[in-house]
């Protein structure tokens, strides 16, 4: 009797770890949305640079603040901006495995007038975290 009492003490102390582990796990979405809000609206490079491979942020810190590695890596500077993962990459990110690109929406202000972007990033995984590795080709060229 006293071993199935150990027994059970065991599975439920089991139980109760295993539930409160934290793997959440952030999706790609969730980190290039961090990324651009880090860099446009808390304008915090040490934030930018944390969620980009290691070459990458180096590539951000070559400009040393957030408002020129704006201008100069995405050529678009705003004074506010809303952030949106392009809803046409639905389906494409639920297939994300180790790596992929998303296209984000920007809806911004600068100067009193509204502006609208689009930046294509590619994202890789590495362990159980999304880091932008790289910017692509605009999706809509000028």
């Amino acid at each position: 009797m006293n071993t199935i009492k150990q027994f059970i003490i065991v599975i439920f102390i089991t139980l109760a770890v295993c539930s409160c582990s934290s793997d959440t796990e952030d999706t790609a979405e969730s980190v290039g949305i961090a990324f651009f809000d880090a860099l446009y609206n808390q304008k915090d490079i040490k934030k930018t640079t944390a969620l980009c491979t290691p070459i990458f942020a180096k590539e951000i810190n070559k400009y040393i603040t957030t408002k020129n590695a704006a201008r100069r890596l995405f050529n678009m500077s705003f004074d506010s901006v809303k952030i949106d993962a392009a809803l046409g990459d639905l389906k494409v990110r639920e297939d994300f495995v180790n790596s992929g690109s998303l296209t984000f929406l920007f809806t911004g202000v600068r100067n009193g007038k509204i502006y609208k972007e689009l930046k294509k990033i590619k994202l890789i995984k590495k362990g159980n975290t999304w880091l932008v590795d790289q910017i692509l080709k605009d999706p809509m060229p000028r």
